[in-house]
């Protein structure tokens, strides 16, 4: 009987193991939203947007450079958080890059992303002030 309840329960942690990792996989034609994501189309403009950092060639000083195109916010947003904005698409991690790069040039390296506030009792979004992620190493364990 141990024999017999002892392959019942490889077999059961095999298939979970099964299911576990076909469910990593990558589909080819699945979607990539959780079900609380909101559709495309109901997405808040801020978050709209394509990443306006990024990289490029310079070739007077034949080196990689920041590049920082126009942002996707309302220029009086300019007036009060400073001319360097990033689009709220943008992730930390693209963030933290543009900066060391900016920072290795010895360019400025200050932007902000607007953080907005969504009041769900009127329906209003409207921006509460920056965020700017920051790399942080410590020696803590994971």
């Amino acid at each position: 009987m141990k024999r017999l309840h002892g392959v019942a329960s490889a077999l059961v942690a095999g298939a979970c193991a099964a299911l576990a990792l076909s469910s990593c996989a990558t589909q080819p034609y699945a979607t990539h939203s959780a079900p609380s994501d909101p559709p495309s189309g109901s997405q808040p403009a801020y978050l709209l947007a394509h990443c306006n950092l990024g990289e490029k060639w310079d070739q007077t000083r034949m080196l990689k450079v920041a590049r920082y195109d126009a942002p996707d916010v309302d220029d009086s947003l300019l007036e009060i958080y400073g001319p360097v904005v990033a689009n709220g698409s943008c992730t930390d991690a693209d963030i933290i890059r543009w900066r060391e790069l900016r920072r290795s040039t010895g360019e400025s390296d200050l932007i902000c992303r607007i953080t907005y506030y969504e009041d769900d009792v009127s329906g209003l979004t409207y921006p509460i002030g920056c965020a700017v992620p920051v790399l942080v190493v410590t020696d803590a364990s994971r």
